[in-house]
């Protein structure tokens, strides 16, 4: 066999195989992190001056409540930042994580005094697909809902082609923690 031969028939095999692998191993995805919880509460109220940071573990009564309202896989622990400008109580930052379609989203809500929607951020976004989620056209679809004015995944909060799940989750995920905004405020009034 000629050498020539053998080079010219080997090096298309070497290159087709090749060319086929990034198809069968897709890259991996990072998640892409668009600001820290503290960067989010100071986008949401730049009018404060201080904030007071916790974490609430939701106890079993509490989730099942809030499944109630909106079942969607949630972790069961919830950051808050509440903003302050002197004594007076602006609003509250929730951190909290849904899941997409199979991997966590980590968002930021913040509700007024008033308990209004004043900013929903996406703070970090792990799945393949869906990253429309966090342009600022679908995210204002939330400011200004209150818990007392119901709204829907689909009717009132529009759907994204390829982040349906993320959409919907998301949307729940909102609900349920101005239910549980609406249970902490009920419960600090006692």
């Amino acid at each position: 066999m000629n050498t020539t031969t053998k080079a010219w028939t080997t090096t298309p095999l070497v290159a087709l195989v090749s060319a086929g692998l990034p198809a069968l191993y897709p890259p991996s995805v990072q998640a892409a992190a668009s600001m820290s919880p503290e960067q989010a509460a100071h986008a949401a109220f730049p009018e404060a001056d201080r904030f007071d940071a916790r974490s609430l573990r939701l106890s079993s009564e509490q989730l099942h409540g809030l499944d109630a309202v909106a079942p969607v896989r949630q972790r069961g622990e919830v950051r808050l930042f509440e903003a302050w400008a002197g004594s007076r109580l602006l609003g509250t930052l929730y951190i909290d994580d849904v899941i997409g379609k199979v991997e966590w989203v980590t968002y930021a809500l913040a509700l007024g005094a008033d308990g209004s929607v004043r900013s929903l951020e996406i703070l970090e976004y792990r799945e393949t697909h869906g990253f429309e989620v966090r342009t600022p056209s679908w995210r204002r679809q939330f400011s200004g809902r209150r818990v007392d004015t119901p709204f829907r995944f689909g009717e009132d909060i529009k759907n994204i082609s390829g982040a349906t799940l993320s959409c919907a989750h998301l949307t729940a995920g909102v609900q349920r923690l101005m239910a549980l905004h609406t249970q902490l405020a009920k419960t600090s009034a006692r």
